[in-house]
């Protein structure tokens, strides 16, 4: 009886494999996050503040959607063989799709970062099974990019560099897949789209689709200000200008303190629920900027959308979730 009804399961299942749903790998749940309207940090009930969150990835970061691309690209041209050593610079959350997409096929990788960026990087790059080399914390990601440059220069055949902050895949990712997603769960209604500046893929490639779609759209950057260290971000000013970045397409850019950021970190975590990082927090100043100003201004039916590029995962060994910190409620501060 036992073998009869092992041998029915097995022919059950037979039956059903045609109708099961399943991906092939994990790269294929890349993308369609979702769009989350925020509530209690936005005290402006005429302006609407949706947030989509890019730590539903599976890599937990936007920058999935880069590393799968880069690599899916290289592959495409022939440009790197079963041999080849990936090699990329990077603040962290790249790197981490770039070691999950090398797990998932199989090649070698090589990370690079400054050591002052979160040891929780360093850990789930590891865990992917990627090398971690680490470069001066005072020459910040400038010091990385000189390192990789070197390597692949020194053993061209060895090394292959996706090269996130000069390769044009990167803004098309977001143009042919970000931007797509954000039209069709607004429908089109947007007025504002506010996103953190690092490579700048993120903004170019959304802001170019936008811009053909929705007439009059503003596209905002939200920058460090000088000095200020905000892990994910890019003070253009004093690091290597992307060659994907174009200014022209930005209708205003926002400087932001490290405090405020952080603020705006804990915030979301204690008064919306979502537990960001701390680029993503620096977004949502520039989201609330933005409202501000369109209150003072009377606007009607506006529409924000703020990108929030990763999780808080890769914070908590810092000072920025500790319990000093977030004793109280940040949204009558915000």
């Amino acid at each position: 009886m036992a073998n009869l009804a092992e041998n029915s399961i097995k022919l059950r299942n037979q039956d059903n494999l045609n109708t099961m749903s399943y991906y092939d790998d994990v790269s294929q749940t890349i993308g369609r996050t979702p769009l989350v309207k925020i509530n209690r940090l936005n005290p402006y009930r005429e302006v609407t503040i949706l947030a989509k969150l890019e730590k539903a990835n599976p890599g937990g970061s936007v920058k999935d959607r880069v590393a799968k691309y880069m690599i899916e690209d290289a592959e495409q041209k022939g440009i790197i063989t079963e041999d080849t050593v990936i090699i990329e610079a990077t603040s962290g959350n790249t790197g981490i799709g770039l070691a999950m997409m090398c797990a998932i096929k199989g090649y070698s990788c090589e990370l690079v970062m400054p050591e002052s960026m979160s040891i929780e990087r360093r850990k789930i790059m590891e865990a992917y099974g990627a090398k971690v080399t680490l470069t001066s914390g005072d020459l910040g990601i400038n010091g990385a990019q000189d390192y990789v440059r070197r390597k692949v220069s020194e053993n061209p055949e060895k090394y292959y560099s996706p090269n996130q902050y000069d390769n044009p895949v990167n803004w098309q990712a977001h143009y042919e897949t970000t931007a797509l997603e954000i039209l069709e769960d607004t429908a089109g209604h947007i007025t504002h789209f506010v996103a953190g500046l690092g490579t700048s893929g993120t903004l170019m490639g959304v802001a170019k689709r936008l811009r053909e779609e929705v007439p009059g759209i503003e596209i905002v950057s939200v920058e460090p200000e000088s000095g200020q260290l905000i892990q994910g971000l890019k003070d253009l000013k004093t690091q290597y200008v992307p060659l994907i970045f174009n200014q022209a397409i930005l209708d205003q850019r926002i400087y932001v303190d490290e405090f405020s950021a952080e603020c705006a970190t804990r915030g979301l975590a204690m008064d919306e629920g979502i537990f960001i990082g701390q680029s993503a927090g620096a977004a949502m100043v520039g989201a609330l900027d933005i409202a501000r100003e369109m209150h003072d201004e009377g606007r009607q039916n506006v529409v924000i959308v703020v990108l929030l590029a990763d999780s808080g995962e890769k914070y908590i060994s810092g000072s920025l979730f500790s319990t000093s910190e977030t004793t109280e409620s940040m949204a009558v501060k915000m």
